[in-house]
């Protein structure tokens, strides 16, 4: 197991690397001094100078990718030209927002899926099944933006049960951060859970096929037992993989969900910074968004050996 966990966490390193540097190299293809883009055109001669010293723009590609990820690993992110404000600030305040909102989303999406994936798949074509997976259907054709505008007009307008005030911290108090957390994280599980119900419950059904499922239930054993404890282990490996893939692409539905609850999390900056040409700062989040992206995949691979202790010897 030690050796398993020592080779992936090996790929994932070497993953954030080959990723960081061809995006760097990619960046620097772009036409324009970054420098005068990054003091909006009104610098003079000895700042865009300094600013070219301090990025290092003299020298490769490759010597500069080295230096900023030595700087990165030390905390330094470099600072805005423009604005004066930290890198490091500025993560720092936007990264706990959207981790929190992708967290929340995955619980949530995960929390339905789970147990609905499981009752359609052993009611299979039952008047119940085709009401959630019509359900499931309706959400999966349903663009985020849409749902999370019919999430605001009805919950936050008409109803006023949740807040549209911005992002609150858990420190503000429990209350204050889930009523501006809870319509951002269902809009973006509605997302997700169609994803991982059809998934399951496709499984589902055909574990429930198998020999040793048929034996649990000739001992006798209460519906919620065998699927639980005989149905669902053998049924995930396929939403293991979804949810490693989805893990990583709700970072785009997040980008929409941050903006129309104006959360102010990496989309967002993402987006803002790419706008004002600050791509050290752009190469830095793309540098946390792969670690996120590798991390979560490695984590799925652990699962696979937990599950399936057959997948370590491969």
């Amino acid at each position: 197991m030690l050796r398993f966990t020592g080779l992936r966490l090996a790929q994932l390193a070497v993953v954030v690397l080959v990723v960081t540097l061809l995006f760097y190299w990619m960046l620097n293809l772009l036409p324009g001094n970054p420098c005068v883009a990054a003091f909006g055109g009104a610098a003079t001669e000895e700042q865009i100078a300094e600013c070219e010293r301090d990025r290092n723009l003299g020298d490769p590609v490759i010597v500069q990718w080295a230096k900023w990820g030595g700087d990165v690993l030390t905390g330094d992110f470099g600072k805005s030209y423009l604005t004066g404000r930290s890198f490091g600030e500025a993560i720092s305040n936007a990264l706990p927002r959207t981790l929190l909102l992708l967290g929340y989303s995955q619980v949530l999406a995960l929390g339905f899926a789970i147990p609905l994936g499981l009752w359609t798949g052993y009611k299979k074509d039952s008047v119940a099944d085709k009401i959630v997976s019509g359900g499931a259907f309706a959400l999966l054709s349903s663009p985020v933006f849409v749902v999370g505008l019919v999430l605001i007009l009805v919950f936050a307008v008409k109803l006023d049960w949740f807040s549209l005030s911005g992002y609150e911290p858990i420190s503000e108090g429990l209350v204050p951060h889930l009523k501006v957390m809870v319509l951002p994280s269902v809009t973006l599980a509605t997302g997700l859970l169609p994803i991982y119900l059809r998934l399951l419950r496709t499984d589902v059904i055909g574990t429930l096929q198998e020999d040793f499922v048929g034996t649990a239930r000739a001992k006798g054993l209460p519906v919620r037992r065998v699927l639980t404890r005989h149905v669902l282990r053998p049924s995930s490996f396929t939403l293991l993989t979804i949810f490693g893939i989805q893990a990583a692409q709700a970072v785009n539905g997040a980008i929409v969900v941050e903006f129309l609850f104006d959360l102010d999390g990496v989309g967002s900056l993402l987006v803002s910074w790419v706008s004002a040409r600050e791509f050290l700062l752009v190469q830095t989040l793309v540098a946390l968004i792969a670690a996120v992206f590798v991390t979560v995949t490695t984590l799925v691979d652990l699962l696979y050996s937990v599950l399936d202790p057959r997948v370590r010897r491969k």
